[in-house]
């Protein structure tokens, strides 16, 4: 665990450096942090959208009526690792 909490650590120092400007990369990076910042929101807003859109008309539908895809997947894994279950 230990080994794991370290390799974050120095990915998220990295990750401040860059955007600080302590590299002469900064400007390419910091481009590319807001492009995959807006590029995991975009896909993220579009499977939102996408679940409320499928089930707009049938609000009371269970886990067990409906069929599951690669979507919901995505989603359900989301929702476990943002509430950390």
């Amino acid at each position: 665990m230990n080994k794991r909490l370290a390799a974050w650590a120095i990915f998220l120092l990295f990750l401040i450096l860059l955007s600080l400007g302590f590299t002469p990369y900064s400007r390419t990076a910091n481009l590319l942090l807001i492009s995959l910042r807006l590029a995991i929101i975009a896909v993220l807003s579009v499977l939102f959208l996408r679940e409320r859109w499928r089930y707009r008309y049938h609000p009371r539908a269970t886990e067990l009526s409906r069929a599951p895809d690669a979507g919901d997947a995505i989603l359900r894994r989301w929702r476990r690792w943002f509430y950390d279950e």
